[in-house]
């Protein structure tokens, strides 16, 4: 099922209440244990992964998502199962839907982006872009896999510099940690063009993000996300 405007509302200020209880965390406390090594997942050194993608799956799990298809997390009760290696494709779904792809993460830039740049359409027109407590991806188009990361978005304000990210992301220290971070976004101006994000060398740029409003949920576990939300103080 998919939940309504008032249920996505709840949802998204949940979302970001969860992310002030748990992040940051680091590698060996009770945070870390429950968002990463629930899964059966432990950092090795013969284990190249980083935990970026634990954070944005947790979440989701934590707030209902149920599509098998999305959600990489061992749930009997949603029929969904932890995939060593697949955090970040599940979050990508071959730029489908749920996910906005606004770039193509596999091809070296083209003069012209070949998508619809709806993060760049979207700001002409102050509006669109990833909403609170979806997943950002990011990469280095045509680049090595080690340029992949994902994280999970805050907000977005507008500086004298241009637009600011407040994102939560994991695999950071060690590749491990989750911090709470401060990215700039480099808008081309172009809806053709591609949208670049501060914070890596070589610079990133951002792919797409995964919208929760447009993902299957469990019914039973919207319910309890919901009846968990109602009762977190404000």
């Amino acid at each position: 099922m998919i939940p309504d405007a008032d249920q996505m509302t709840i949802l998204r200020r949940y979302a970001m209440q969860l992310i002030d209880q748990y992040v940051p965390f680091e590698r060996g406390d009770a945070k870390y244990k429950e968002v990463v090594e629930t899964t059966g997942w432990r950092k090795a050194p013969d284990n190249p992964g980083t935990t970026c993608g634990f954070l944005c799956h947790w979440l989701m799990w934590k707030l209902g998502v149920g599509d098998p298809a999305i959600l990489n997390w061992t749930d009997p009760s949603r029929s969904t199962k932890f995939l060593v290696g697949a955090n970040i494709d599940k979050i990508w779904n071959k730029g489908q839907r749920p996910f906005v792809q606004i770039a193509e993460p596999y091809a070296k830039p083209f003069r012209q982006n070949p998508v619809v740049n709806m993060l760049e359409l979207g700001a002409s027109m102050g509006i669109g872009g990833p909403q609170p407590g979806d997943s950002v991806f990011i990469r280095e188009p045509g680049g090595s896999a080690g340029s992949e990361h994902v994280f999970v978005f805050r907000r977005a304000r507008r500086t004298p510099a241009g637009v600011e990210w407040d994102t939560a992301e994991a695999g950071q220290d060690h590749g491990t940690d989750a911090r709470l971070k401060t990215r700039t976004v480099m808008l081309s101006g172009n809806f053709r063009g591609y949208t670049q994000i501060s914070g890596n060398s070589p610079i990133r740029t951002i792919i797409g993000w995964l919208d929760l409003s447009r993902v299957e949920y469990d019914r039973a576990g919207l319910e309890a996300a919901l009846k968990a939300a109602a009762t977190v103080s404000v």
